[in-house]
């Protein structure tokens, strides 16, 4: 619990900037069994991670600045590069 808030009800918020996604300025919000992207840059009320993501085809190169360096492989075939902060909201 965090002031009354189970952690389970906290979503998941990814900030972004750069190319690749619909628009420049971007927000993912990741909820327990969804996702969804809205326009517009909305910052995480808490931060964990600021990131650089590049996505070339189906690999993706992610510069975490607080948990280091990875190389994904994904499914569908993108072209982003992409600056984020990650974390938490209510």
């Amino acid at each position: 619990m965090l002031g009354g808030l189970s952690l389970n009800n906290m979503k998941k918020v990814y900030a972004e900037a750069g190319f690749g996604n619909e628009s420049f300025l971007s927000t993912e919000f990741e909820y327990a069994r969804h996702e969804e992207r809205v326009r517009g840059f909305i910052l995480p009320e808490k931060i964990k991670e600021a990131y650089l993501r590049i996505w070339i085809f189906k690999r993706v190169l992610i510069i975490s600045f607080f948990s280091g360096i990875f190389l994904k492989k994904k499914d569908k075939n993108q072209l982003k590069i992409l600056f984020g902060l990650g974390g938490t909201s209510k």
